[in-house]
C-alpha cells in the first residue's frame, strides 16, 4: 500500500492551436483526401524548456525539495543520479542550461524530471512530466508524487504492516491519518506552484493503491523492476525497501482479520493498472500471491471514478462531423456544409446529381 497524489498544472502562457494527422482510420482517410485540411488540433506551448525549468526549480527549493534523480530531454538522459547525491538539484538544472541549445530549449516535445524527499512520515518520489504539444484542454504540466510510509523503511515491516491491519478500525485510522498528511504535503506543493509559476489553473487528486503480485515476495532479491513504467517500480536509489514493503502489504492483510479496503486503486508487481474496487475484502484470493489465480476470476474490477487531465468531450458533435474536425469548407475547392444538389428538395429526383 502507498498513496499516490497527481497535480496538473496549466501555465498562463500563450498558445498555439496546430493541426495534426488524425490517429483514427476514417478521419485519416479524409485527411490525406482533403491535403491536411480535415484534422485532429493540439495546442502547442510557446514556454521554453529553460524557462519552464527555472520556475520548477525555484518551486522545489523553496520547499527544500533539493534531491534530483533524473532530468530527461525528449528521453536523453542530462543528468542521472545513481548513487543517491545529496542536494544536486540546483547542479542537475545548472549542467542542463549549460548544454542544451537554444534551438533544443524551444523545439523539445517532452522534459521529465524525477525527484526524491522525504520527511517524518513518508519517503516521497516525485516526476514530474512537460509535454509542449498535448491535446486542447489537457494541461502540460503533470507532477506525479508517490508517498511511502517512512515507519516502514526499516526494522520488521511485517510486524508493523500487521498491527497497522490487525482490525478495520485501526486499519481505517491509519489510513485517515497518512491520508491527511499526504493531502497537506501536496497543498504545500501547490501552494509554492502559484507563487512560481503564473497558472491559469491548478488541479490534485489522491489515490490509494494496492500492489497485488503475481508471484510472493519473499526478500528484497525477489523484486522485479519495470524501469519502462517507472515510478517506485523505477528501480531507484534508495527505494528498494519501501517497494518491499508495498510487495508483501497485500500478502500479510489477506491472512490477517476481514477487512473490507474502500475506495483503492490496483496493480500488479510491475507497477501495471489492474483496476479501482469501491469495497474490496482482503479474504478475497486476489490477495493471496500464491492462489495464482486470474484476478478477473475472484473479483470484477472498475474503471477508475476519476477523470484526470483528460480533453473534455463535446457530447453536441459527432463522428461525421466536419467543423469538429477543423476543416475549412472553403479550403482547396471542397465544401461539406451543403450536399451536391442544394437546391433541390430531394437528391433522388434530381438529373443533374445522378438521380432517377
Amino acid at each position: 500500500m502507498y498513496l499516490e497524489g497527481i497535480i496538473t498544472i496549466d501555465p498562463s502562457q500563450l498558445t498555439e492551436i496546430k493541426k495534426v494527422k488524425p490517429t483514427k482510420a476514417f478521419k485519416k482517410f479524409f485527411h490525406h483526401l482533403t491535403l491536411g485540411v480535415i484534422s485532429d488540433k493540439e495546442e502547442r506551448e510557446t514556454f521554453t524548456a529553460v524557462a519552464i525549468l527555472q520556475q520548477l526549480n525555484a518551486t522545489f527549493r523553496s520547499l527544500k525539495i533539493n534531491n534530483i534523480i533524473k532530468i530527461s530531454h525528449d528521453d536523453i538522459d542530462f543528468y542521472h543520479d545513481k548513487d543517491g547525491k545529496e542536494n544536486d538539484l540546483k547542479h542537475a538544472l545548472d549542467k542542463y542550461e549549460i548544454e542544451v541549445n537554444d534551438a533544443m530549449s524551444i523545439h523539445f516535445k517532452q522534459l521529465k524530471l524525477v525527484l526524491e524527499h522525504e520527511d517524518f512520515d513518508f519517503k516521497y518520489l516525485i516526476e514530474i512530466e512537460i509535454n509542449r504539444d498535448h491535446k486542447i484542454g489537457v494541461f502540460p504540466l503533470v507532477i506525479k508524487i508517490s508517498g511511502l510510509f517512512k515507519e516502514l523503511e526499516s526494522g520488521n515491516p511485517n510486524k508493523t504492516i500487521s498491527q497497522a491491519t490487525s482490525s478495520q478500525l485501526k486499519f481505517d485510522q491509519f489510513k485517515e491519518k497518512k491520508t491527511s498528511r499526504f493531502d497537506y504535503f501536496l497543498n504545500k506543493i501547490k501552494l509554492e506552484l502559484k507563487k512560481q509559476v503564473e497558472t491559469d489553473d491548478i488541479q490534485s487528486f489522491i489515490k490509494n493503491k494496492h500492489v497485488l503480485p503475481k508471484q510472493k515476495v519473499n526478500t528484497k532479491e525477489d523484486i522485479r523492476y519495470n524501469t519502462k513504467r517507472g515510478g517506485i517500480y523505477g528501480g531507484y536509489h534508495g527505494f528498494d525497501d519501501y517497494l518491499f514493503y508495498s510487495l508483501i502489504w497485500s500478502d500479510i492483510m489477506h491472512h490477517n482479520n476481514n477487512i473490507v479496503i474502500t475506495d483503492s486503486y490496483y496493480e500488479n508487481d510491475s507497477g501495471e493498472d489492474i483496476g479501482y474496487a469501491k469495497e474490496l475484502e482482503v479474504s478475497n484470493d486476489a490477495f493471496n500471491s500464491e492462489s495464482n489465480n486470474d484476478l478477473t476470476d475472484s473479483v470484477t474490477f472498475e474503471e477508475d471514478p476519476l477523470s484526470i487531465n483528460e480533453p473534455p468531450t463535446d457530447e453536441s458533435s459527432n463522428w461525421f462531423d466536419f467543423n469538429s474536425w477543423g476543416g475549412d469548407s472553403d479550403s482547396n475547392g471542397f465544401d461539406f456544409s451543403s450536399s451536391p444538389c442544394s437546391n433541390c428538395s430531394s437528391c433522388s429526383s434530381c438529373a443533374s446529381c445522378g438521380g432517377d
